[in-house]
C-alpha cells in the first residue's frame, strides 16, 4: 500500500484499486431534483477533477486493454444509508469520465467499457471507501 493509503494489485486480466473515499452522495439521482442544474454541473466538474487526481495517484503497474468491465464496491460508514444502483450510477459517472481524462480510457462507449456494476455495502467498517475492480471483458 502506498503512502497515500491507496493500494493497487493486479493480475493478468484484472486490476483492483482501493480508493480511500466515496463519491459525492449529492450527485445521486435522488438528490438531483432538489438542486439548480448549474450547481449540479459545478459539483460534477469538481468531483471529476478530484477523481482524476485520486485515480492518477494510484499509478497502477498495468492498464488493461478494452473492452473492460468496471465494478465499483462502495463501503458506506455506519450510520450512513447505502445508495441503490441507480444512485450509484450518477455518483460514479464523474469517476468514469476521470478515467478518460487521465488516459486510462479513450472514451466510455461500449467499445471500451462493456459493463459497469455497483455494489453498496451498508455500515461497513471499511467505510467510507470504495474498491474499483477493472477486468478485461472478453465477451
Amino acid at each position: 500500500m502506498s503512502d497515500d493509503a491507496m493500494a493497487a494489485s493486479d493480475t493478468i486480466n484484472q486490476l483492483m484499486l482501493d480508493i480511500p473515499c466515496l463519491p459525492n452522495p449529492d450527485l445521486s439521482a435522488n438528490g438531483r431534483r432538489s438542486r439548480h442544474f448549474m450547481e449540479q454541473a459545478e459539483d460534477i466538474k469538481t468531483e471529476r477533477l478530484a477523481a482524476a487526481l485520486i485515480l492518477k495517484a494510484a499509478k497502477p503497474d498495468i492498464i488493461l486493454g478494452p473492452p473492460l468491465g468496471l465494478h465499483w464496491t462502495l463501503y458506506w460508514p455506519k450510520g450512513t444509508r447505502a445508495r441503490d444502483a441507480d444512485a450509484c450510477a450518477d455518483m460514479i459517472k464523474p469517476w468514469i469520465d476521470a478515467m478518460k481524462d487521465i488516459g486510462w480510457l479513450p472514451n466510455d462507449s461500449p467499445r471500451y467499457v462493456r459493463t459497469v456494476s455497483y455494489t453498496s455495502v451498508p455500515s461497513s467498517p471499511k467505510g467510507p471507501s470504495m474498491t474499483l475492480t477493472i477486468e478485461q471483458d472478453g465477451r
